[in-house]
């Protein structure tokens, strides 16, 4: 059975996952209909105006792994956009079967928003998508492109074609088809830009094209001066001609220009509203791999990131190397000069949804270190030169991230990633890690090291049962009094996830109480009281492993 590919889409084109959703209700629900989000659709952009007369908005996530805290709230913001049309229903369609957490905050939002309805998950998805192979070939053959047209036809022929939909996509196939013949050396295919003009693809067939074959520009491409966004394009344009990449041109760019290629294209006779010029992504096989390192100006190496270059564009100059570190959490570009030998370095981090502790150290080890003054060198395995290296100019802190953060957290996982090789209990980082979550890890390795720890708190709270014992405490006025508890067990608890750190023991000292009046009156009506008592301050609460206090 083929199945959806909801991580990989979730990673590199979100909003085909949505859409791929949005094209399975309409098939599943007759009455259904999409709104073009472009111009707002203030919280309708999928619902049903059910026989019955009742209103059904149903929104489609592209969220995977777990609902953390930020997409809550992206949820709760959709209902409140909903919430304008008074719906009877409101559906949920996400590619996440959810634990009873998430089950017992989506149930609580009905206090609110009474007309929740359903959770769809990814099983009931992967059951509903099973039926209809043809949507899933969409996201595993087609560009983001074609599946988005997909929507916007779909819309179409519930608006407007009625009964001739079938004439329409026999005429459409006929001219796809014959549109392929007319070019033996490029692919035509068209899409509807946002503005509603037609976009042609062009892609080549085989090889790179040359001599006549090839699509060309004759004239001048301009870029008025004054303005920073056409600075910007020129920039673009000219690092695109010299190392690959994408570049966008408009009318006002091309109006001194003609473009040129094979006859039986006819481009000599067309106006350009505007052209993409992308450079073909060629594959690197066998990866390229090799190491990014931090060094000081002296050459002392002070963090390493492994690599490994799968895809590069070529230009007129060089070329672009396009990669990530083994676990895909940073990207990297490598632009290669072919005369001088020099090159430069681009890093992107991408915040992963879940992930093991020590895949986020390295990566983080490296943000924290690439400081301006130092350098960075890439290294290419088997390469027996110095390989790249340049000046670090720009620090990596992500945005909105503190200054020190990367490093606090690098500690932070690299703690975590052993509490779980010492309790041999593997996890990833929970959603909702803290800093609180942070220093109860360093006091349980503290712990399993031997040490006690001093406990926070000022009061400590004892139930009585008998006006004996509660008479025993009274005497203790004037000085102090120790209670000590063992514990058959300590669960340290982090997210789901419950680490048992065997027999643990807490002593407290005190030296005053603070509700004796209060504690015999509850105890006479009650049969039972709490007896809260000051901590002493010269003696900290403390807690230990086992049964022996530490030396």
């Amino acid at each position: 059975m083929v199945k959806v590919p909801w991580d990989r889409l979730a990673a590199e084109s979100p909003k085909v996952s949505e859409a791929l959703v949005t094209m399975l209700v309409l098939r599943l629900r007759e009455r259904a209909r999409a709104v073009d989000g472009s111009g707002g659709d203030g919280g309708r952009d999928l619902f049903e105006d059910a026989e019955d007369g009742e209103l059904v908005v149903y929104e489609a996530k592209s969220f995977t792994g777990r609902m953390t805290a930020v997409r809550r709230r992206q949820v709760v913001g959709s209902l409140v956009s909903a919430a304008r049309h008074q719906p009877d229903h409101w559906d949920l369609l996400v590619p996440i079967d959810h634990n009873p957490a998430e089950l017992l905050w989506f149930e609580g939002l009905r206090e609110q928003f009474p007309f929740i309805r359903h959770w769809r998950g990814r099983s009931w998805l992967d059951e509903k998508f099973a039926a209809h192979p043809d949507l899933v070939r969409y996201a595993l053959q087609e560009s983001g492109d074609y599946i988005l047209d997909r929507v916007a036809e779909a819309r179409a022929e519930r608006d407007v074609l009625l009964g001739g939909v079938p004439d329409y996509l026999e005429r459409a196939s006929a001219l796809h088809a014959r549109a392929q013949e007319i070019s033996p050396h490029y692919a035509l295919h068209t899409t509807l830009g946002a503005d509603g003009q037609t976009v042609v693809h062009l892609t080549p067939k085989g090889a790179a094209p040359d001599g006549q074959t090839a699509v060309r520009f004759t004239g001048r491409v301009r870029f008025p001066a004054g303005d920073e966004q056409e600075t910007a394009r020129r920039r673009q344009f000219e690092e695109t001609m010299r190392f690959g990449g994408e570049v966008e041109l408009t009318a006002d760019n091309l109006a001194e220009t003609r473009l040129a290629g094979p006859a039986e294209l006819g481009l000599e006779r067309l106006t350009l509203a505007g052209v993409r010029i992308t450079s073909p992504r060629q594959e690197v096989t066998p990866p390229l791999r090799g190491q990014v390192i931090v060094q000081q100006p002296s050459g002392l190496p002070v963090a390493s990131l492994s690599v490994a270059f799968t895809h590069r564009v070529l230009g007129t100059d060089g070329g672009t190397l396009y990669g990530s570190d083994m676990t895909g959490l940073m990207r990297v570009q490598a632009r290669f000069h072919r005369r001088d030998l020099s090159g430069q370095l681009k890093f992107s981090f991408v915040p992963p949804e879940t992930a093991m502790p020590t895949a986020l150290v390295p990566v983080l080890r490296l943000i924290a270190e690439s400081q301006p003054s130092r350098f960075m060198t890439l290294v290419f395995a088997g390469d027996s030169s110095d390989g790249l290296r340049a000046p670090i100019t720009t620090g990596m802190t992500p945005p909105g991230w503190e200054e020190g953060e990367a490093r606090f957290w690098a500690d932070a996982y690299n703690d975590l990633a052993r509490l779980q090789s010492r309790t041999s209990q593997y996890f990833p980082v929970p959603d909702d890690f803290t800093r609180q979550d942070v220093r109860e890890v360093k006091e349980v390795h503290a712990l399993l090291d031997g040490e006690e720890i001093v406990l926070r708190g000022e009061t400590v709270s004892v139930e009585v049962i008998s006006a004996e014992g509660l008479d025993q405490l009274a005497d203790i006025r004037g000085g102090t009094f120790r209670l000590t508890a063992g514990y058959e067990s300590m669960i340290f608890t982090i997210g789901d996830h419950q680490i048992d750190l065997g027999p643990c023991t807490e002593t407290y000292t005190m030296d005053k109480i603070l509700n004796m009046k209060e504690a015999r009156r509850e105890l006479a009506e009650q049969g039972h009281a709490k007896v809260i008592m000051r901590l002493a301050e010269r003696f900290p609460a403390v807690r230990y492993l086992g049964d022996e206090r530490p030396e």
